[in-house]
């Protein structure tokens, strides 16, 4: 599959939009647990995902900072961020709160997605920063649930039209943001011969780059 193109492009629409347009919906993308999600199910995650988001308030070109381990919330988060225009930042893993302030500094989400595993660890962090916090999994108490919020979204979304030059992906290396244009990850996930994206990516961030290669193939991917 091609994603480059030369003019407005959005990433997260070509990689699932496409595999759904050409008749391949219904192939294998991931298994989570006992599950299979095929590909129209990973278009239906992205698309609530990033109704939600939107719903929340996020803006073309705002951060959304993910800190999940590899999951269905975790593919839903990440393409559903960059479909509806938002950046999405792959954060530390796993979540410390040092790491975590430096950061939410670097990269000034708009909202954060968060297991409520590492929620405690996380608060003092999250309550110095201006963030929206979603918990994913469990009781979130105070904050809204992901799992329950994207059952309410509809499952289309039209994918918001930026700029190759425009932003789509980032990850959080231990000292910045290491961040992808729209026309950037496109190529990165064109190429075939599986290079990695860049030595300084934590394993992490580059199992994301490996899922999201093999969903550029219709290929079935493992989770990071």
């Amino acid at each position: 599959m091609t994603l480059v193109t030369d003019g407005p492009a959005n990433v997260a629409g070509a990689l699932i939009d496409t595999l759904i347009a050409s008749n391949r919906g219904d192939r294998n993308a991931f298994t989570f647990g006992e599950k299979r999600y095929s590909f129209q199910d990973v278009a239906a995650l992205m698309n609530r995902a990033g109704n939600m988001l939107k719903g929340m308030g996020l803006q073309r070109g705002a951060a959304v900072l993910v800190l999940l381990p590899g999951s269905p919330a975790f593919v839903a988060s990440v393409l559903g961020a960059m479909k509806a225009g938002g950046v999405a930042v792959l954060g530390p893993q796993p979540v410390s709160d040092p790491a975590l302030r430096a950061c939410l500094a670097a990269c000034a989400p708009s909202l954060v997605v968060i297991h409520q595993n590492d929620l405690d660890g996380a608060r003092d962090a999250l309550a110095a920063s201006a963030a929206r916090s979603i918990v994913v999994g469990g009781d979130g108490r105070d904050h809204p649930s992901f799992v329950d919020e994207i059952r309410r979204q509809s499952s289309w979304l039209a994918a918001e039209t930026v700029g190759g030059d425009a932003v789509a992906w980032g990850a959080w290396t231990g000292a910045a943001i290491h961040r992808f244009t729209h026309a950037q990850l496109a190529a990165l996930l064109d190429r075939s011969d599986g290079a990695p994206a860049d030595a300084t990516l934590p394993a992490h961030a580059a199992a994301t780059i490996g899922m999201l290669r093999c969903f550029a193939r219709g290929e079935p991917a493992t989770l990071p």
